[in-house]
């Protein structure tokens, strides 16, 4: 379905640096690098509690399936169902661990949602008790409001994540982090494939990493993502992190114009091209 698929690009609006940019020594450098890695595992984290969501519905469609790890994960259906429209509120307890898709979760995610991915107005929601990703303990609410068409009649979708807290529990050490984007859906809305769909995104992101480094990151101009290519292909952002010179980001650098991963960052005046992994 294209509800999961279109979360799939919040993964990839993260920063990989290559090794020839990572053996500058500078420390403005280093805690960038943090700020843009610590943004990255927020956003998968958050990303991966609403995939959850299209689980619980793929499990209520195929009950005979074992989907959601559904063989130690506990869903339950509080109000709702497919034939209600989508309009749900449930919860999905994974107990002590519920390890499927390469990881274990634990703890309890529930969400509501109040009406079918594509309808105006629907809103999907969800939120944490006491729940762990692998080593990461969650807190904090995700939301996804479908804000219909734009100008350009465009469906498009306002993403936010509030007083989001990250604790790793192998050293202790804990990432907030909140952001509001804006996921316009440009290309491949008409199609049922998902290889065609194509979104700009806007918005920002800010937090504080787990050295204790106050940071934002801002996007100037649109993320052009291809679901079809791993890596963002158009578009700036900057990041800023306490105390040390901001980095600006060139993802418009590419020699092919269909799927590339080559970027520009530019910090004090210098660029540094680099490859996205």
């Amino acid at each position: 379905m294209k509800f999961k698929l279109l979360i799939f690009f919040a993964i990839v609006i993260s920063l990989s640096f290559n090794s020839c940019l990572q053996k500058d020594k500078d420390d403005d450098l280093k805690y960038s690098i943090e700020a843009a890695e610590d943004n990255s595992i927020s956003s998968a984290l958050f990303t991966d509690a609403i995939q959850q969501i299209e689980g619980v519905h793929l499990q209520q469609d195929n009950p005979d399936k074992s989907i959601l790890g559904s063989d130690c994960a506990i869903i339950t259906i509080y109000q709702g169902s497919v034939s209600d429209n989508f309009i749900w509120k449930a919860k999905v307890d994974y107990g002590t661990g519920c390890t499927y898709d390469n990881r274990t979760r634990k703890g309890v995610l529930y969400f509501t949602t109040t009406g079918r991915y594509r309808d105006s107005a629907t809103v999907v929601k969800a939120w944490t008790e006491n729940y762990y990703v692998d080593e990461y303990k969650l807190e904090g609410t995700k939301s996804i409001r479908n804000m219909g068409k734009n100008s350009d009649g465009d469906l498009y979708y306002k993403v936010e994540v509030l007083n989001g807290v990250i604790t790793s529990t192998t050293d202790a050490s804990v990432r907030t982090w909140q952001t509001t984007r804006y996921n316009t859906w440009v290309e491949g809305e008409g199609t049922l494939i998902w290889w065609d769909d194509q979104y700009d995104v806007s918005g920002s992101a800010s937090g504080v990493t787990h050295s204790n480094k106050n940071y934002s990151i801002n996007i100037t101009a649109d993320l052009r993502i291809k679901i079809g290519c791993k890596w963002i292909q158009d578009g700036n952002l900057e990041i800023n992190v306490e105390d040390v010179p901001t980095i600006y980001v060139d993802y418009g650098v590419g020699s092919n114009p269909l799927c590339d991963n080559e970027a520009k960052a530019t910090i004090n005046g210098q660029d540094y091209p680099f490859l996205m992994n």
